[in-house]
């Protein structure tokens, strides 16, 4: 009885795998016939669509048949899957054809599955397009946030002030120090090392300073041309 049996499913086998070679003609790929094991490539894309974002997915579906096929469900792997096909998703399609193949024990289900496969690349295309909507739409808001900055301004609160407030204090700080070692600098210099200064250095702080340092009336316009002077022999008391 047993030897029956096992003849009865080598026939439905056997015959399964003879149509799917027929309507599969392009997408099957045999691995081995005894036990049969085989791919079938299936795909599908939104490309035909009017859809603004283009969204293609592929796969290979790996069946091989145990002895009591169909009386057990066939072994399935989901593989050579394109890159948009994520792990999760992966996991989720592989779930649902397990789930399909235990609905359909005691008949030859190889196409039915390959079928449940392409409806379930629709669900997977919609929930790509989705994602990159949902993305887009994400970047608009933030854009729109960082527009009413730009043209509202930040809010003063006391938080920013203070930051701000610390900020400004230590630039001053630093701006203070460098102006006292300018000063400290001017001290230092002759008269002779004065004149031969870049006037282009000289502020008008710096000009007062000297003033009222030397007791001398300082006439800016006495810094202008002295390229044109010839400095180098002359003795200003150093």
């Amino acid at each position: 009885m047993d030897k029956i049996n096992h003849m009865d499913y080598k026939e439905e086998q056997d015959g399964e795998f003879e149509a799917l070679q027929a309507i599969y003609s392009e997408e099957l790929t045999i691995i081995s016939e005894d036990p049969h094991c085989f791919e079938v490539f299936v795909q599908g894309s939104n490309e035909d669509t009017r859809d603004e974002h283009k969204v293609k997915v592929s796969f290979a579906l790996e069946f091989t048949y145990v002895p009591t096929y169909p009386d057990e469900p066939p072994l399935i792997e989901v593989k050579d899957t394109s890159d948009n096909v994520t792990e999760e998703r992966l996991e989720k399609l592989t779930s649902y054809l397990q789930e399909e193949a235990m609905e359909n024990i005691g008949m030859v289900m190889v196409f039915t599955l390959v079928s449940a496969a392409q409806d379930k690349i629709s669900d997977i295309i919609q929930e790509i397009k989705d994602e990159i909507y949902e993305k887009e739409n994400r970047a608009k808001i933030e854009q729109q946030k960082l527009d009413e900055i730009k043209y509202k301004g930040t809010p003063v609160t006391l938080e920013n002030f203070l930051a701000w407030k610390i900020r400004f204090d230590e630039e001053m700080i630093a701006a203070g120090k460098r102006k006292i070692e300018d000063v400290n600098k001017l001290k230092k210099l002759t008269g002779k090392q004065l004149f031969e200064r870049d006037a282009s250095l000289f502020s008008e702080a710096e000009l007062q300073y000297f003033s009222s340092e030397t007791g001398v009336k300082v006439d800016e316009s006495l810094f202008q041309d002295l390229d044109d002077l010839d400095l180098e022999d002359e003795d200003f008391g150093e």
